[in-house]
């Protein structure tokens, strides 16, 4: 019987969420009915994810509020928000999996729906970079082994990189302005590529984790010379 609390299955599920969001984000190369496919899998995968760490909800009125668990705070309430209005747009502008029910079609409900989906991506890839720590754990969990003294200036300079060229690659795509809830007039040609597609959308996550990362690592710091 599998585990879902064990590190395999729960580094799979977090990986699914990930994939199935830039998978979502290819609507001109799959088409909508896998578009709408892929955002229902998203929609059950999270739901396994919620009924994973349902111990960390518990646990919010045990001991203090550390930085890493008020970022976690503040992120998770915003991906909550946002992936229940995901939900709700989505049954709005659905045209295959819930076209059956009598849902008014409201142009708004398509625009929030856009809007809503860069947002949830953002701040799922800010939620990786909070919990980079207790990833990395699963990680070495799963080989068994810790990290070599090398491995770990090699790891951040290679994360350093990712995340440099994410800046660009957000560019690209057209996500920063997205952001701002602005129009953006760049649209990838699936014609041309596929995997630089997903390349790009995995830099521009990169540089947002290593911004959560960072700003948690900072503002630790920050407090400890403060309170010492």
């Amino acid at each position: 019987m599998l585990r879902w609390t064990r590190p395999w299955p729960r580094l799979i599920v977090d990986g699914a969420m990930v994939m199935c969001l830039m998978l979502a984000f290819a609507y001109w190369w799959l088409g909508n009915a896998v578009h709408e496919a892929t955002g229902t899998v998203f929609l059950i995968i999270v739901l396994r994810h919620v009924g994973n760490n349902l111990f960390w909800w518990k646990g919010l009125r045990c001991g203090g509020m550390t930085v890493q668990r008020a970022f976690n705070l503040i992120v998770g309430m915003g991906l909550t928000v946002t992936i229940a209005l995901l939900l709700i747009t989505s049954i709005g502008v659905s045209r295959v999996l819930a076209q059956w029910l009598p849902m008014p079609r409201f142009f708004i409900l398509q625009e929030v729906h856009w809007f809503a989906a860069y947002w949830v991506i953002a701040l799922a890839a800010l939620h990786l970079g909070v919990n980079w720590v207790r990833i990395f754990a699963l990680l070495r969990m799963v080989a068994g082994r810790g990290v070599p003294r090398w491995g770990v200036p090699v790891l951040w300079l290679m994360g350093m990189a990712a995340a440099i060229q994410g800046i660009f690659s957000g560019t690209i795509l057209g996500f920063w302005p997205r952001l701002r809830f602005s129009y953006a007039l760049s649209m990838w040609d699936f014609n041309a590529s596929v995997l630089p597609f997903f390349a790009h959308w995995g830099a521009t996550l990169m540089t947002i984790a290593m911004a959560a990362h960072l700003a948690v690592l900072m503002t630790t710091r920050l407090l400890r010379r403060r309170v010492g």
